[in-house]
């Protein structure tokens, strides 16, 4: 299975509601993932797949849409939109029952085994925080 094939993957398994398949079919053992917009870094499928859980809290219908994949060899970039409705608490923002829509894009590096050993997630955590009514959007 090739990188981007990989990644792919991992994101139809998370739209699949399979997070271990999720975690484990693209993930090394000794991986690190890094939530930028959060400030959060995971170690291991066992934390990937515990921080992917988190999001069904807050939107039990998320799907990834729209993504796009760019083969960068050992690295690869996912660019997609996260939807849904927030059905759920958010920290400490209430669920709001809104859709949403975020940009996301993701970078993955790839070990000799075909493993992703390094992953990075970029959002706009501030769009999505007015999208859904939580902070006003500026004038």
């Amino acid at each position: 299975m090739g990188n981007v094939d990989r990644v792919r993957a991992g994101h139809q398994a998370f739209n699949d509601r399979d997070f271990k398949a999720a975690a484990t079919g693209l993930l090394a053992s000794g991986a690190h993932f890094t939530d930028h917009g959060r400030g959060v870094t995971l170690s291991g499928p066992d934390e990937f797949v515990g921080w992917l859980e988190g999001f069904m809290e807050i939107s039990s219908d998320l799907r990834i849409v729209d993504a796009r994949y760019i083969d960068g060899g050992d690295w690869v970039t996912a660019m997609f939109r996260g939807v849904g409705t927030q059905d759920g608490p958010m920290e400490m923002f209430p669920a709001s029952n809104k859709p949403f829509s975020v940009d996301i894009c993701e970078t993955w590096h790839f070990g000799a085994d075909g493993m992703a050993d390094e992953g990075h997630n970029f959002s706009d955590g501030l769009g999505l925080l007015m999208q859904l009514g939580h902070i006003p959007a500026p004038e």
